[in-house]
């Protein structure tokens, strides 16, 4: 159900990825989380101060609760999906690299998922 008015200033709600990215279902992804990081690499004098550093980007890592479709497996691992997460970095392509066994009472069934961007 849509929301009966929104201006614009709110955002809310979760969002559908579909995986594999071209081929496969279309599960709902709550509590989605991308987690952009760095590597340090630092650098001491002989008495063991700082003397300079040199900071990179790390691997972007991410989770997200996906909701099981009625007869639908949960996605496998090795498989794929495109998202956009941050309007300015655009169009990313992700690896499913773990995935929960999904076992509910009483509720929606959900899995666990873990995602990792790829690079080449």
């Amino acid at each position: 159900m849509a929301a009966v008015s929104n201006d614009g200033s709110v955002q809310y709600g979760s969002r559908t990825i579909q995986i594999p990215a071209s081929t496969g279902d279309t599960f709902v992804a709550d509590n989605v989380e991308v987690t952009r990081g760095t590597n340090v690499i630092e650098q001491t004098d002989q008495l063991g101060e700082p003397s300079g550093q040199v900071i990179v980007d790390a691997f972007v890592t991410g989770t997200a609760q996906i909701q099981m479709i009625a007869s639908t497996d949960p996605p496998l691992l090795g498989e794929e999906f495109a998202e956009t997460f941050v309007t300015s970095i655009g169009s990313e392509t992700f690896i499913v690299s773990e995935v929960g066994q999904p076992e509910t009472k009483d509720g929606e069934k959900k899995v666990n998922i873990s995602f990792r961007k790829k690079y080449n």
